[in-house]
């Protein structure tokens, strides 16, 4: 029998594959395995044929920008739309747009806050053409690059989403022509919305768990000679008049990778949002109660203005949030912060864990009307006339909440001060709610009070004693429109 050639000896011995769950096997053996006898009908087994498989529909992928910053806001940008259209809360462009996986933040912000400022502009021009048809193509894409087109830098990188869009390029600049002349406009910046949170000053408070407000200003003026590119700045910040602890900064300035902010020595909160803790003025050793804790900012500030002594017991019902808080606790080193999760209107009052609690931060959920501009939702497509008739009712199911919340409050046995704070211009969530409490507050000994005498704007004069209450105008104080009221028992 003639020897076969060295060269199939050689291939039969390579190693094939392994098999499922087994060693390799040499292909020679596979080979026997195949060739093996079939009993039953004395011939070689044949491999079986494979079953025919139905053939699903042909999937196109969808196209994507390839500017990694466009992408990284067209998916922004869907997923604030997506939340916008089923009116959930939670999916905030900042939220968004800030996430750790967001690699160029600051880009990405101001690419998906531009696309969403020309927005209304943007569809009216799309809607002249039939890109939004192209299964291809996602919405989001679609916006966010013809606002690169029309309003933008350009694209330097052009995939298929790119190509389709930038060869109409000569037909989209004559449609978006057209719109302006039918809205009877030289210009397209006159059909925009404008953002008056744009000229406030950017806020910081200072962590007095961890650096005073001295050490801060003198670390802002003249730091250390690794971050000297920062003296520029630190030149520029200056304290509030009203709340000692906090720092304002020039408008625009971006503060989340500055080392004060990244060490916990800093916490980037509004002005606005720092004003419950201190009109709680809670005493070092107190024992205080945050009925709707999460994320935590105002209850580690209220940690912080009691020096880390005493306890705040911080409740929330949701899971995800209360981690937020305390994540935010372990950062700023506020010791001091019971975080618990539960319901705060399910809680006994009178229990052991409650009965010593002398002040309370109530800040329930609201609206959050008064944060419109520094969220930028004023850019959202349902923040137009026709979405107010639709949120009243939302607005009363709220208030109804933010009613039963403070009256349960002001059953603590011990409670001394409680202050009540809402995000919300709306009177039916700040005035009408503790108008509807006020007579109840009164018989259990409780007053309402003036945290901030100097502060110019009041409640309005929808129940007695609202001289008393503070709001805050976001067209003219510089933050976020807000709302507090102060009960303080008397005999405290």
């Amino acid at each position: 029998m003639p020897k076969k050639p060295v060269g199939i000896l050689k291939r039969n011995a390579r190693i094939a594959k392994p098999s499922k769950g087994g060693k390799p096997r040499r292909l020679t053996e596979r080979a026997a395995i195949l060739a093996k006898p079939d009993i039953r009908q004395g011939t070689p087994t044949s491999p079986p044929k494979p079953e025919p498989v139905l053939q699903e529909p042909r999937q196109y992928p969808f196209w994507t920008c390839q500017s990694e910053v466009d992408r990284q806001a067209a998916a922004c940008l869907s997923k604030i739309l997506a939340s916008d259209a089923n009116k959930r809360n939670g999916k905030t462009i900042k939220s968004l747009t800030l996430a750790p996986h967001i690699k160029a933040k600051k880009a990405v912000y101001a690419v998906t806050c531009q696309t969403l400022s020309y927005l209304p502009v943007i569809r009216q021009v799309l809607s002249k053409t039939t890109l939004l048809n192209v299964e291809q193509l996602r919405p989001a894409v679609a916006f966010v690059i013809t606002y690169e087109l029309l309003f933008g830098q350009g694209c330097r990188i052009k995939g298929k989403a790119e190509k389709a869009i930038f060869g109409l390029k000569a037909e989209l600049q004559e449609y978006l022509q057209d719109v302006l002349t039918e809205a009877g406009v030289e210009h397209v910046d006159e059909l925009l919305s404008a953002n008056i949170a744009e000229d406030w000053p950017r806020t910081a408070r200072v962590n007095l768990l961890k650096i005073s407000v001295e050490e801060a200003l003198a670390w802002l003026r003249s730091p250390p000679v690794s971050h000297q590119k920062l003296a520029t700045l630190g030149n520029k910040v200056t304290v509030d008049e009203l709340l000692p602890d906090v720092l304002l900064f020039p408008a625009g300035t971006d503060l989340h990778d500055h080392p004060l902010v990244t060490n916990g020595s800093l916490v980037l909160q509004s002005k606005a949002s720092c004003l419950p803790a201190h009109a709680l003025a809670a005493q070092p050793g107190w024992q205080v109660l945050d009925a709707c804790a999460a994320p935590g900012n105002k209850t580690t500030h209220v940690a912080a203005l009691m020096g880390g002594k005493g306890r705040v017991l911080a409740f929330d019902r949701d899971a995800k949030r209360l981690d937020r808080l305390k994540a935010n606790a372990a950062a700023t080193g506020a010791t001091n912060i019971v975080a618990q999760q539960a319901d705060f209107l399910s809680l006994d009052m009178c229990s052991d864990e409650l009965r010593e609690v002398r002040g309370v931060i109530l800040d329930p959920s609201c609206s959050g009307s008064g944060t419109c501009h520094s969220r930028m939702d004023h850019l959202l497509p349902s923040k137009g006339q026709a979405a107010a008739k639709q949120e009243a009712a939302r607005l009363q199911s709220l208030a109804a909440f933010q009613t039963k919340a403070l009256r349960h409050a002001l059953t603590l046995p011990k409670l001394e001060r409680l202050v009540y704070s809402t995000c919300s211009i709306h009177d039916v969530e700040n005035e009408l709610v503790v108008k509807a409490v006020l007579e109840e507050a009164h018989e259990l000994g409780f007053q309402l009070v003036d945290p901030f005498p100097t502060w110019p704007r009041r409640g309005l004069p929808l129940l007695p004693g609202h001289h008393h209450l503070i709001r805050v105008d976001p067209e003219k104080d510089g933050t976020d429109g807000f709302f507090v009221a102060v009960f303080q028992h008397s005999a405290s």
